[in-house]
């Protein structure tokens, strides 16, 4: 396992995209009947997410100088289509990638008014190996309320948060085992 992150601990990579260590609001995973080396280039490669992502139509990726492929640092921006009334997009920054197990992002910026209420928007996938031709993908999603209203509107926020993310476990074991993703 390789952490790509310019050298510096995990600890320290997160707190450089973190005001304060991420709050887990929500976490769920499925068993997937395929190994992690199937799995890991849908989660590495952003723009694999526009052929599995339940509510993603499009996705652009902006690397830093130094890279040739998404890596700590890197950033996109993810069009979404949660219904036809709620679409827009997020910018996002990848915090922490290990690679073969883990890739984290922070949410930055938002069309959907999330950073009017939240902080520390982000979210975790992870790739557990149960065996060679097994594997648990774990879907982590972390915020932090910032105001009343984000207080007020969390238990509604941690809600819909984990129908999407029920969605998207779906959707991934649905694409790698059967070729047809659940697209919104």
């Amino acid at each position: 396992m390789m952490l790509r992150s310019s050298g510096e601990n995990q600890n320290s990579v997160l707190m450089k995209y973190f005001e304060k260590d991420p709050k887990v609001q929500g976490k769920d995973s499925i068993i997937i009947n395929a190994p992690i080396s199937r799995l890991w280039p849908l989660i590495q490669d952003s723009k694999a997410m526009e052929s599995w992502g339940p509510p993603v139509t499009k996705i652009e990726v902006e690397l830093l100088p130094e890279q040739t492929v998404e890596a700590v640092g890197s950033k996109r921006r993810v069009f979404a289509k949660f219904s036809e009334k709620r679409q827009g997009w997020y910018n996002e920054v990848r915090t922490e990638e290990i690679e073969n197990k883990s890739v984290t992002f922070r949410i930055n910026e938002d069309s959907f008014g999330m950073g009017k209420m939240l902080n520390d928007v982000g979210a975790k996938m992870e790739l557990l190996e149960i065996n060679k031709d097994k594997t648990e993908f774990i879907f982590t999603f972390f915020h932090r309320p910032i105001n009343f209203l984000g207080w007020f509107m969390n238990p509604m926020i941690r809600m819909d948060q984990k129908k999407n993310r029920l969605k998207a476990l779906q959707s991934i074991k649905s694409y790698v085992e059967t070729g047809k993703a659940l697209k919104n």
